[in-house]
């Protein structure tokens, strides 16, 4: 009784550390302490010496060129960013339209099967065709 008291108790210690733990990685994850909704983007880093580094970013609509030392932040230039170009709507109205391209079917057959489960797992004939396989392979 002793040695399950012992488990039970340094199992319950585990679960309370691992839950502290746990609070404190959401608590002070890396990236959570900018105001909501603000959206921000690296777009380049370039280091320019040991300790130094120019970089690009977005933020809400503007694109700021930041020097960064490993004391001090400046803004070396800020601007509106530049809004993407969609490609595939670029692309789409390049390659024109496909008419002519392709001849519109004028097979006509019918179905077979008209029923709309005809082949699938749920239709009846699937499941007849199946019973059929197994007796078949069972009798001699």
């Amino acid at each position: 009784m002793d040695t399950f008291l012992l488990v039970l108790r340094v199992g319950l210690a585990l679960a309370v550390v691992m839950l502290l733990l746990w609070m404190a990685q959401k608590r002070f994850a890396k990236g959570n302490n900018g105001p909501a909704g603000v959206q921000l983007e690296v777009v380049s880093r370039r280091n320019v010496g040991q300790k130094a580094s120019v970089v690009m970013v977005d933020a809400d609509g503007q694109r700021f060129l930041l020097g960064v030392t490993e004391h001090n932040v400046n803004v070396l230039h800020s601007g509106p960013a530049p809004v993407p170009e969609p490609v595939f709507s670029h692309a789409l109205n390049q390659a024109g339209t496909f008419d002519g391209l392709v001849a519109p079917s004028s097979d006509k057959r019918p179905r077979s099967d008209p029923h709309a489960l005809s082949g699938s797992i749920l239709s009846p004939k699937t499941w007849q065709q199946a019973w059929a396989a197994v007796r078949k392979g069972i009798s001699p």
